[in-house]
């Protein structure tokens, strides 16, 4: 029986599906958007993207992609005492593509992670933990190198060019979320009672009795132990998995930029990597801030403005279009099968149970 209602809270269909076709019509109509205005209607994918030389090379790094991803989280995992089968983290790297990427603000991925690895054992204080452990590694390079980048050259970022306050901004949120990360790693009691008040506020306000708020602290607060215990035993006991961890990270972030080399070195263009890279890790960072499903427009329309630097621009809509087919599209498409299939097969086996 106990099987059969975790069935039953699994992630819902439909709005997965609804989301999925806002996703791709948002980015269509993005994409028509570069097309019309950075290329000037005109649109050729060049025959060197064809070629098997290229072929090859862009399915090579698809293949490091993914699997630096999954090797992210399972380094995690095992850092944090526990073990999934590596075949098993795969479908979860390809899970959390498709579902942060039809979520606004990339919310949903972790949660339905998180609800996946319960099934594997996992208390959801401990999947809760490696999913924000794996979250926090690539947001601190980003949040750490995008301010200094920009800083550094913020000419070269024509959007910054006299917007002091804006460069300001940006620094203060990077800064923000490091002083965030501390407080979850070292301040847990802060994060309690911040808990109590918020359900001492909604039995205030009627919304929950007093005994659901006792209940549910009590609840929370077992969760938000495991969560920093796992959090301790990362960065305490487990010092070899976790330099995997962040060595894997780096890594992936290293494969997800590569992609727009690989392209721009196809298309027959000779810019400097340094110059990519600083695109790239500037626009990742806009793209945690950005409120549509998968930062769509926001992440071709930035790629496209920058890359309109740099590239010809009969050739950023066929460029844009790559990058994102490469780095998102092929993993949502791959992420829905298996999702509707885990969904399914959870289903079928609470039927059973029951």
């Amino acid at each position: 029986m106990r099987k059969a209602q975790t069935a039953s809270g699994a992630p819902r269909l439909t709005g997965y599906i609804a989301l999925a076709g806002l996703f791709f019509g948002l980015s269509f109509l993005t994409v028509m958007y570069i097309h019309n205005h950075f290329s000037g209607g005109k649109f050729q994918l060049p025959p060197s993207l064809f070629h098997p030389q290229s072929l090859l090379l862009v399915g090579l790094l698809l293949l490091l992609y993914f699997l630096f991803d999954g090797l992210r989280l399972y380094c995690v995992i095992r850092a944090l005492g526990t073990k999934i089968p590596f075949s098993y983290i795969l479908k979860l790297v390809f899970i959390n593509i498709f579902i942060s990427n039809v979520t606004p603000l990339a919310t949903g991925g972790g949660f339905v992670q998180v609800y996946f690895m319960s099934r594997k054992q996992m208390t959801i204080g401990q999947a809760t933990a490696a999913t924000s452990l794996r979250t926090m590694l690539s947001a601190l390079i980003l949040f750490t190198l995008a301010p200094i980048i920009i800083w550094i050259d913020p000419n070269q970022f024509s959007m910054f060019s006299g917007h002091h306050n804006l460069l300001f901004l940006i620094t203060v949120v990077s800064l923000g979320y490091l002083v965030l990360f501390w407080i979850i790693l070292f301040k847990i009691r802060m994060v309690k009672l911040i808990l109590f008040k918020v359900l001492s506020l909604l039995t205030k306000l009627r919304i929950l009795s007093i005994k659901k708020k006792k209940r549910s602290f009590v609840r929370l607060s077992a969760e938000l132990r495991s969560f920093s215990k796992g959090f301790r035993r990362y960065f305490k006991e487990s010092s070899g998995w976790a330099a995997l961890s962040v060595l894997c990270t780096m890594l992936f972030l290293l494969m997800l930029f590569s992609f727009s080399i690989a392209l721009v070195r196809i298309m027959g263009y000779q810019i400097s990597i340094l110059t990519m890279l600083a695109f790239q890790v500037v626009l990742t960072f806009f793209m945690y801030f950005a409120p549509t499903p998968g930062a769509t427009g926001v992440a071709e329309g930035g790629y496209g403005l920058l890359f309109a630097q740099v590239v010809q621009s009969q050739d950023i809509a066929a460029l844009t279009l790559s990058w994102r087919f490469l780095t998102i599209y092929v993993g949502v498409l791959i992420g829905i099968v298996i999702t509707f299939g885990e969904i399914f097969r959870s289903k079928r086996q609470g039927a059973n149970e029951e």
